[in-house]
């Protein structure tokens, strides 16, 4: 071969190597030409809406000792070392409504309106509970000895220290009288007479019955 056609041949070689494509993929050049990816600037995040504030815990109600339908007035006799009385005027709607009905509807009106009753302590509202239902009961027993009205006076009167009846059934009712025979009543008068939602009481009472 002469030295003309080997350095053709070399020149040839030698192209072949720097052509655009080889056989392991595009060359350095090509790579170099090849448009550069286009940035993508992300979206401003929108920030999470703010929480609601709480909202605030209502306000405790009123105490109401007054009118509803099956009471028409509820006064607290209180004493010095702290115990008291309920004094509760059932309406004649009351007196002759289904006991269970009526009782559950006076407790609540008792609750709305002496609203401290949870103080007391679960013993003692068991018992006032308890009276109330006795009361109910017997609402519509003539006086005893052939007197005017009601066995139970013309309130139903609840006191804190009557201890429970046990057992809690209708002989022990008629027996304790409402539970009025059990515990110690206080010495002397109250030291206020009064209903806690502030109005002047309307009714006078009487103290304790049947």
């Amino acid at each position: 071969m002469t030295l003309a056609v080997a350095g053709v041949l070399v020149s040839g070689l030698l192209a072949g190597c720097h052509s655009g494509t080889g056989a392991d993929g595009p060359t350095r050049a090509d790579a170099a030409a090849r448009p550069a990816p286009a940035v993508t600037t992300p979206a401003p995040s929108t920030p999470a809406p703010a929480a609601a504030p709480a909202a605030a815990a209502p306000a405790a109600a009123a105490p109401y000792c007054g009118a509803s339908r099956y009471v028409e007035e509820i006064v607290v006799e209180q004493w010095a070392d702290g115990r008291l009385r309920i004094s509760v005027r059932p309406t004649s709607a009351a007196r002759h409504a289904e006991r269970h009905e009526a009782t559950d509807a006076i407790w609540t009106a008792i609750g709305g309106c002496v609203t401290t009753l949870p103080a007391l302590g679960r013993d003692v509202t068991d018992s006032l509970h308890a009276q109330l239902a006795c009361h109910q009961d017997l609402a519509l027993i003539p006086a005893l000895g052939g007197g005017r009205g009601y066995a139970t006076g013309d309130t139903y009167d609840l006191e804190s220290w009557r201890p429970m009846m046990r057992p809690n059934s209708m002989s022990t009712w008629i027996s304790t009288r409402c539970g009025n025979t059990l515990g110690t009543d206080p010495t002397g008068p109250p030291a206020r007479v009064f209903r806690p939602d502030g109005v002047a009481p309307r009714h006078t009472v009487a103290g304790e019955h049947a």
